[in-house]
């Protein structure tokens, strides 16, 4: 059963407020969204799978299920732009070996349980799963 429109904008609402939370149903998997602060004044929506978050699924090479389906894959240079132009001048841009080329523009790549925008995590969700319910929106009372 997929989530509906009305509900996707109940979600967004409480996410979008200071420390929302939100439980949900993905493919058998409950995961709760938290709203935390990430600096003074961002806030971000932390994902916890069962309850946890671990540390394996986070690395490049994992082959966790969780990994794909929820987090988000960040890809970045190893060197800034600014260091890359630097190099590549010192040593000749047509003159500069592919081998040396191919090691300034390097890249690696990792996965995060932090998103910072709700549709950006929304298009991600539906896009690698099948079935979305919501179990709980908000603080539960005592």
């Amino acid at each position: 059963m997929q989530i509906t429109k009305e509900q996707w904008a109940e979600v967004e609402a409480n996410l979008s407020s200071a420390w929302g939370v939100v439980e949900l149903e993905i493919d058998g998997y409950k995961i709760n969204l938290r709203v935390a602060r990430e600096k003074s004044l961002k806030y971000v929506v932390m994902i916890y799978v069962n309850g946890v978050m671990d540390g394996k699924w986070l690395s490049p090479d994992s082959d966790a299920d969780e990994t794909k389906r929820f987090f988000r894959k960040i890809s970045k240079y190893a060197l800034k732009p600014k260091a890359r132009a630097e190099l590549i001048k010192i040593y000749g841009g047509k003159r500069c070996p592919k081998a040396d080329l191919a090691r300034f523009n390097q890249q690696y790549s990792y996965f995060s349980p932090v998103w910072s925008n709700v549709k950006d995590m929304r298009r991600h969700f539906v896009k690698n799963n099948q079935s979305i319910e919501v179990v709980h929106i908000g603080y539960e009372p005592c």
